[in-house]
């Protein structure tokens, strides 16, 4: 994902619980930048907090690491790299990740473990190529604590708690509604993972695209069933969006999930691949949805993205409960990276 043009991070940190939406009065910044360069500074696909350390974690789609950072009165300050997969797999040379979604997955029980998700795309790049190390899922786990992982990592090679599993790949190609697409281009209504979030013993994986009859898809795994020996079973939800609409992150909620979207093809416009209608394809605007996460019910709309950098009146959401959560939406209307547009706490 090119971040819609904007960078948007979802993040879970403990701030306190509010069931307003409110902006934030002052722009937040980032010092020092991220590692370790330009192209995955501009590349910041997602992000995840530790709730009570302020400690997050920070994907991109251009490298094979990750980057921790801590939320520090209105600033973000990046800190330690995590690599999390290798040069060559089983002989095969390795190219980026290109990580789309990371979520934090708090133990169950005290003493119990915690988990980083991050998600690879599972689709195919710009020109066309298939390159297998798009194809991962991710996770290792986490001290509650301090926000940082249980194990010594670094930047060199990731370490065998690292835990990587390339199985989604046969479930999404033998899926319900998406099989038709898996492993196609982007502008051909080839499925592409954008976001993820862990939601009741599910992995909930947002797609971007296909994008049918104005529907996206969220493909749901159950969580013991992602890291197994054997592919995964799956079940896909379709979502009621827009035309050429897909979802472009994901973030759980006390009692559901909210989505990101945002367009679901930057480039399609021959008027045959747009979400089934045949005509010239339009060019939404970012938008964010509460969905329940509950098979066939339809998500609510909450605000096109453009609109969040004016100020705006707390709207209180009867249907969601009071959940410590940031929003932060990154200049919404310019997109530069590094101009924070506005970060919303609900």
């Amino acid at each position: 994902m090119r971040t819609l043009g904007f960078s948007l991070l979802l993040m879970l940190s403990a701030m306190e619980a509010r069931g307003d939406i409110v902006r934030s009065p002052i722009a937040w910044s980032v010092s020092p930048l991220f590692e370790k360069n330009s192209d995955a500074r501009k590349a910041l696909s997602g992000a995840a907090c530790v709730p009570g350390t302020g400690r997050c974690l920070a994907v991109n789609d251009e490298k094979k690491y990750a980057q921790f950072f801590d939320l520090n009165e209105r600033k973000l300050v990046p800190t330690k790299l995590i690599r999390l997969l290798p040069d060559e797999v089983n002989g095969v040379e390795m190219d980026e990740i290109d990580a789309e979604g990371v979520a934090y997955l708090p133990a169950s029980q005290a003493g119990g473990i915690s988990y980083f998700y991050v998600t690879g795309s599972h689709g195919l790049s710009r020109n066309g190529a298939t390159q297998p190390s798009r194809f991962f899922v991710f996770r290792f786990p986490v001290e509650a604590s301090t926000g940082l992982p249980t194990f010594q990592f670094g930047d060199l090679d990731p370490g065998p708690e690292i835990a990587r599993t390339a199985h989604l790949r046969q479930t999404i190609s033998s899926a319900q509604t998406i099989a038709p697409f898996a492993e196609q281009k982007l502008d051909r209504n080839g499925v592409t993972v954008e976001g993820i979030a862990i939601k009741a013993n599910e992995a909930l994986f947002g797609l971007r695209s296909p994008c049918l009859d104005k529907n996206a898809f969220v493909m749901r795994v159950p969580l013991g069933e992602l890291f197994g020996d054997s592919p995964p079973s799956a079940k896909v939800s379709k979502i009621e969006l827009e035309d050429n609409v897909g979802i472009r992150d994901l973030a759980t909620v006390d009692n559901g999930v909210l989505i990101l979207a945002g367009r679901s093809d930057d480039d399609r416009g021959d008027g045959m691949f747009t979400c089934g209608e045949h005509r010239e394809s339009p060019k939404p605007s970012p938008s964010m949805w509460f969905w329940s996460g509950s098979d066939g019910d339809s998500p609510s709309h909450w605000e096109r993205c453009q609109t969040f950098r004016q100020p705006m009146a707390p709207r209180p959401r009867s249907c969601w409960k009071k959940q410590p959560a940031l929003i932060g939406c990154w200049s919404c209307s310019t997109g530069s990276k590094r101009d924070a547009g506005g970060i919303y706490r609900r």
